[in-house]
């Protein structure tokens, strides 16, 4: 069931996160009062965005201050019915959690190949609400080592405020210098957590 967004990962653009920037972005940044820092680090070609992750509406933000279509992983409880088909038209595909999904690994370095944007918040989950940040996930750094990724630190706040839009929010995204994470074909265990630890400091350092 799964296979037919990976499929469209792989060969599809997503139009409709297109669509969706063009008419909600210039209200949201408005509204949300956007400040980008750290967009000359902004690599050409492939690379994985590692962002940290505090709240649902991360992804929106990432890919407008971006300026260009964004890859994301989404967990795969999200992939039903007529949702599913949104989200992959959104530029989503899903990541099976608690297992170790090769599928979605094998998407994400096709894409990377491709010369494209993969976004990864590498939590893999929401930040604590009470601050702080998860541990992160070795899937990141196995994803990085299997491509020989290029990896783009940023860091979020504010986005956890927008769901309380009265407060008149604030969200700063803050790009840091890119991360070159060395190719290998069968990484280990120890290596994909070595690459992930490595990511995460570098996006916490930006805080």
């Amino acid at each position: 069931m799964l296979e037919r967004y990976h499929r469209r990962a792989r060969t599809k653009r997503p139009w409709l996160q297109g669509l969706v920037f063009v008419v909600l972005a210039p209200a949201l940044i408005l509204l949300a009062r956007v400040r980008i820092s750290g967009r000359e680090h902004i690599p050409e070609g492939g690379f994985i965005l590692a962002s940290n992750h505090p709240s649902q509406l991360d992804a929106f933000f990432v890919a407008v201050a971006l300026r260009r279509r964004v890859r994301f992983m989404g967990k795969s409880e999200l992939f039903k019915g007529r949702w599913g088909r949104w989200m992959a038209r959104m530029g989503a595909f899903p990541v099976q959690r608690g297992v170790w999904d090769a599928d979605a690994f094998e998407t994400s370095a096709t894409v990377l190949q491709q010369g494209k944007v993969l976004c990864m918040f590498y939590e893999g989950g929401l930040s604590p609400v009470d601050g702080g940040y998860r541990a992160a996930k070795p899937g990141i750094g196995h994803i990085a080592q299997l491509a020989g990724a290029t990896v783009l630190p940023c860091h979020l706040t504010g986005t956890r405020k927008l769901y309380r839009p009265w407060t008149w929010p604030k969200i700063t995204v803050v790009y840091g210098a890119p991360l070159t994470v060395e190719q290998a074909a069968e990484p280990s265990r120890d290596a994909n957590a070595a690459v992930a630890r490595r990511i995460a400091d570098a996006v916490e350092a930006l805080a």
